[in-house]
């Protein structure tokens, strides 16, 4: 004859394995949705990161508000220096233009840059942002010079909002991110990376 289990017993084990295998609330609240009606829903997403990832949200972005601050000092510094394209600096016209063909690139302009910028897209992950993706480094840099860093077409502040106009998925936490004087670029890197979003 074989040893039943207890139903309390048992029952013990089925909720401890659905429901308290996991430190992540949103996991828990998954599993707690799948078995059971009536499970209330989870805080607001601000409350969720107080409650559970304190430590952790607070480590994490230590280090980015550090990089914001060190950031905006150097943005000063470089609005009034700009930045120039190294060819462009150094009258090197010919690293870019060939004066002979029509188009006046020494190659078609969505492979121009990887001339000298080797294997940038492949080196970018798995998450590849669209413009460098379609190789359209133009869309956010010019070509010569600019009164931004890295040769942007508008601020480190400005650049994203050219195009991304759209609500933010996490809108609570990039409002107080922006509170803290942060830029897009301190959380996700502007080409692409391993990580969904870009993040870093």
């Amino acid at each position: 004859m074989q040893p039943k289990l207890h139903p309390i017993l048992s029952l013990t084990l089925v909720l401890t394995l659905f429901t308290g295998c996991s430190d992540d609330p949103l996991v828990r609240h998954k599993r707690k949705t799948d078995f059971f009606d009536g499970v209330p829903d989870l805080p607001p997403l601000a409350q969720l990161c107080k409650d559970n990832m304190d430590d952790l949200f607070n480590t994490y972005y230590q280090d980015r508000l550090a990089e914001a601050s060190a950031s905006s000092i150097e943005e000063k510094k470089v609005v009034t220096a700009g930045s120039s394209h190294p060819p462009f600096a150094d009258k090197n016209c010919q690293g870019c233009h060939n004066f002979k063909k029509t188009n006046l690139l020494i190659a078609p302009a969505d492979q121009l840059c990887e001339i000298c910028h080797i294997d940038f897209v492949k080196n970018k992950g798995d998450f590849i942002h669209g413009p460098i993706a379609v190789r359209d480094c133009l869309a956010c840099h010019l070509p010569h010079e600019s009164k931004n860093k890295a040769l942007l077409r508008e601020s480190v502040s400005g650049i994203c909002n050219k195009c991304h106009q759209e609500k933010r998925l996490a809108l609570e936490m990039h409002n107080a991110v922006k509170e803290h004087n942060m830029e897009c670029v301190n959380c996700h890197d502007a080409h692409g990376g391993s990580r969904q979003y870009f993040l870093k």
